[in-house]
């Protein structure tokens, strides 16, 4: 057994292992899915488009496509002065091509998106007329319209090519797709979009204690702990883009986490939590020294789940990225929103690896000891509103935030961080807030 005990602990700061993670993070492989298949994933190449849109100038309004110098004669109305008769000779449709051959001096009926005739550059508005009459009858050979304002000259038309044209990129490496990029894919006649691989994520929990809910009655007596891990990280990995493989809960012997171990050739990343730390019990490290892993670091300055590591582990022909994060829920929460989730987020191509953050006045004080980073569990909530000025918002905590309790998880909207060397931030202070997947 490798002699772990004598491994010195690096506690780096929160900002060097962060950097440390998002260096060792490369970018998974691309493949092709349909558009409704890509929601949620990140672009790996660039959309271009294969046509121009709009392809014509276009009506931005329903009513009568003229041209100005036809205008001219009526320069000077406006309603209820001078009026302009002209002759309706066709009318024009979205999806269309433009009229041709419209004669000089005549209008066309247009609708919203249809294309203007050549040579047309002004579309006069329904209710700047006094709408199509013939002889009676709406819409005949020999029907015309009444112009009573002419303030709508040179106005009402979208340009060809105002959204995209052909051949540009539309769409950006890095682009999540969501409700607003995929119309943009699907405008750009992009049937097969390129994206990241969905990291396959191994979670493992390690931990004679740990009880899963077939045995909670172990749990109700006091004789067991619930196994929350495991389906706490597996759906943070899912949130985060990635796709978890449940491989169980470890045994505190060698035995049990080399049996876990042994099978990592479809993974493309392990987290492991429990056994992290120096208790007689904590193996995992142990047992992975045993067989090559490289510790890239063990223990930051954070708070809560300061005995966290991150490292590689040879498996086939490759290294296997692993995190080992501590047995504590909390903790387990905490390190991987700011530590493992920076690291998919990165893998899968999103733009900002390290996470959102937002300013919000804290409702409570924050101490936290100088030479660490503290993580405070809380919920958002905005100022704005009756009688109150729209000064911004405000975090409050969750509740209890001991590392070993789960119900301050519930209503985490995000995490609270006091930095280093900051030692309090009181209350009705600011306080950077990192924005969690359960934000709303």
């Amino acid at each position: 057994m490798a002699d772990f005990e004598r491994l010195a602990a690096d506690w780096l700061s929160y900002d060097e292992a962060l950097s440390r993670v998002l260096a060792a993070a490369t970018p998974m492989p691309a493949e092709s899915v349909a558009p409704d298949e890509a929601l949620g994933r990140s672009v790996a190449a660039p959309v271009t488009a294969r046509a121009t849109l709009p392809a014509w100038r276009n009506s931005a309004m329903d009513g009568y496509a003229v041209r100005s110098a036809d205008l001219a004669g009526a320069a000077g109305a406006s309603k209820g002065a001078k009026s302009l008769r002209l002759p309706v000779a066709g009318r024009a449709y979205p999806g269309s091509e433009p009229l041709a051959d419209v004669p000089p001096g005549a209008a066309v009926r247009i609708m919203t998106g249809a294309p203007l005739p050549h040579g047309f550059d002004t579309v006069i508005r329904v209710e700047h007329t006094d709408a199509e009459v013939a002889d009676g009858a709406e819409a005949s050979d020999d029907a015309f319209v009444v112009v009573h304002d002419v303030s709508d000259v040179g106005r009402h038309v979208r340009p060809a090519g105002q959204d995209m044209t052909a051949r540009e990129e539309t769409v950006p490496v890095g682009t999540v797709v969501h409700s607003g990029s995929l119309p943009v894919l699907l405008a750009s006649g992009c049937s097969a979009v390129p994206v990241f691989r969905r990291p396959r994520v191994g979670v493992l929990s390690s931990g004679d204690e740990l009880a899963g809910l077939d045995r909670f009655d172990a749990v109700a007596a006091g004789r067991a702990v619930p196994d929350t891990n495991r389906g706490m990280i597996g759906a943070a990995v899912r949130e985060v883009g990635g796709v978890p493989a449940d491989l169980g809960v470890a045994a505190d012997d060698p035995a049990g986490l080399e049996e876990k171990l042994a099978d990592t050739a479809k993974l493309d990343m392990l987290v492991a939590t429990g056994g992290a730390s120096m208790g007689e019990r904590d193996l995992l490290k142990r047992v992975m020294l045993e067989h090559g892993f490289r510790l890239d670091f063990w223990r930051a300055r954070i708070r809560p789940g300061s005995p966290v590591a991150f490292g590689q582990l040879p498996a086939g022909d490759r290294e296997l990225p692993v995190f080992s994060l501590p047995g504590n829920p909390a903790s387990a929460f905490v390190t991987f929103h700011v530590l493992v989730a920076p690291y998919l987020r990165a893998v899968v191509g999103s733009p900002t690896p390290a996470g959102l953050a937002l300013t919000a006045r804290t409702d409570s004080d924050l101490p936290s000891p100088h030479s660490m980073t503290q993580f405070y569990r809380v919920r958002l909530s905005s100022d704005a509103g009756p009688g109150r000025s729209a000064a911004g918002l405000r975090c409050s905590l969750t509740g209890p935030q001991g590392s070993g309790l789960v119900r301050s998880l519930r209503d985490a909207q995000g995490l609270a961080l006091v930095p280093e060397g900051v030692g309090r931030v009181s209350q009705g202070d600011s306080v950077s807030v990192l924005l969690l997947p359960g934000a709303r």
